[in-house]
């Protein structure tokens, strides 16, 4: 039987198997074609050292501008091992999963292999990374480019069911082959459940399986371009997401859950249904006793999202939640557009609190708008918030890197009202250093030394920051790619920020 080959790339997170794989494999044996999985990202965490797969993951995402040859070398070794030796005549396809802006590099240097090593199979690339504007790719969309490059035969732009079958149907006129004006699947109940058969669970962190309620977003945040792949925000019915969890759970064995969705509230109605529903399977039946889920979270005022809702959630096996704050000023997450009160923070945390929800907070430091003085916000907030961080209410907190501008989000639009200007265009790095006149002094240094301080408060209260010694060792690579040009000193790394 022909083969699909199927492969996952960095940079993305090694606790699970691709949600792509899942969501595509039925289309591929619906098109009488063999799917076989390939996850090079796991490969490369277990062939590389930790400090080598750190290496790889700054530079794919733009925290450095190069790799060094070891580091080159071991992931072509790793290529050669696990993909070149799977090709033989029976490959008739292999499909490459950009998930994002940060897994352009590494496919770059993968399809680059693969071309020189004259593979005859017809490669396929497709997700959200394709339609990024990279500056060391003639700042065309990446799927452009490579088509543009002979680097694939074809890119699949937008989501990726409907147009992949109609690609193996032999229909390449189908909206979002080779061209980038894509259409938005308008029915998600009507796709097939996904299917991670072969795959190998063992091999992950901590498995658990991906699966989908919504696509796009109810808020379109300036820093975000979710919109720009899911224009309509749209979700599918309770009961075919918990039918779906039944499935797994009886298929996989495993009873943990990861939502792919931007927000699992997106719609609150659609929402309480499901929790309703699982929390009542769950007491039906004894397999489904320990399912948990976790996944992005809206916060919302109490008129929506009443305490019932969170009592459900409860119930129904939430294991924890990612909520983008952004910023504890309320006037820096107004202009980001999130449109939820300092008020409305105090009482989602009170409620999951009360109801055992773990939170994890995303963070941005150093938003165009933001001032010292909403700087100072989130300090007192991390002293106003401790409580529930020493209680576990607020699990993790996220700082990140500092504020970046990605080509294609409302922000970037807004640059001429901000009269933001982004300096060393020619290098790929560029999105982390730029300046806005009407808050100059909001520079790369500046934005740096608040991460940094940031860093230092969380720790001394005491809040969790798993990995801020990776992120905070990236930032410092942003640093030093930055040293030395237009006159910019950066503050000095201390020892205690590990």
């Amino acid at each position: 039987m022909n083969k699909f080959l199927f492969i996952g790339i960095p940079l993305i997170e090694t606790q699970y198997p691709s949600a792509a794989y899942g969501s595509l494999r039925p289309v591929i044996s619906q098109n009488n074609l063999e799917p076989v999985f390939i996850d090079l990202n796991i490969k490369l965490k277990q062939c590389l050292s930790e400090k080598m797969f750190d290496e790889l993951n700054n530079w794919s995402m733009f925290a450095s501008n190069s790799i060094s040859q070891e580091v080159k070398e071991k992931y072509i070794e790793v290529i050669d091992n696990f993909l070149l030796n799977s090709i033989d005549d029976s490959v008739i396809w292999i499909g490459i999963s950009v998930l994002s802006y940060f897994s352009a590099r590494p496919t770059r240097l993968l399809l680059e292999h693969l071309k020189k090593k004259n593979v005859k199979s017809k490669i396929l690339l497709g997700g959200n990374g394709l339609s990024s504007k990279l500056p060391e790719s003639e700042n065309k969309e990446f799927g452009v480019w490579c088509l543009d490059n002979n680097l694939c035969n074809f890119s699949i732009f937008g989501e990726g069911e409907l147009a992949l079958d109609n690609l193996l149907k032999a229909n390449t006129n189908y909206p979002g082959i080779n061209d980038p004006n894509f259409e938005q699947v308008k029915d998600l109940d009507s796709l097939t459940n996904p299917d991670y058969s072969n795959v190998n669970w063992d091999e992950y962190q901590d498995p658990r399986i991906m699966i989908t309620s919504s696509r796009g977003c109810v808020r379109h945040c300036t820093f975000c371009d979710i919109a720009t792949v899911w224009p309509k925000f749209s979700y599918r019915s309770a009961e075919k997401i918990v039918n779906e969890i039944k499935e797994s759970v009886y298929q996989y064995g495993l009873t943990k859950f990861e939502f792919t969705d931007s927000l699992i509230n997106g719609s609150v109605t659609n929402f309480n249904r499901f929790n309703d529903l699982l929390a009542n399977e769950k007491v039906k039946d004894p397999l489904l006793k320990d399912v948990t889920y976790t996944g992005q979270f809206i916060c919302r005022n109490k008129s929506k999202m009443p305490e019932t809702t969170y009592e459900l959630m409860h119930y129904a096996g939430c294991k924890q939640i990612t909520v983008g704050i952004e910023s504890f000023s309320e006037r820096v997450r107004y202009h980001i557009k999130k449109k939820f009160s300092d008020a409305d923070i105090d009482y989602h945390l009170e409620m999951c609190g009360r109801w055992g929800i773990p939170n994890v907070f995303l963070m941005i430091v150093g938003y165009p708008t933001e001032t010292l003085a909403d700087h100072q916000s989130n300090i007192r907030a991390l002293h106003r918030y401790k409580a529930y961080s020493d209680t576990g209410t607020i699990f993790m907190m996220r700082w990140g890197f500092t504020m970046h501008i990605y080509d294609g989000t409302p922000i970037s639009s807004m640059a001429d009202d901000l009269q933001i200007t982004t300096l060393g265009i020619d290098n790929s790095d560029s999105v982390y250093n730029w300046v806005s006149a009407l808050n100059p002094t909001l520079t790369l240094p500046e934005r740096i030394r608040r991460r940094l301080e940031l860093h230092e408060v969380s720790t001394e209260l005491g809040y969790a920051m798993p990995g801020a010694n990776k992120e905070l060792t990236a930032i410092l690579e942003i640093a030093n790619n930055y040293n030395g040009k237009n006159n910019i000193v950066f503050p000095k790394a201390e020892s205690n920020y590990g």
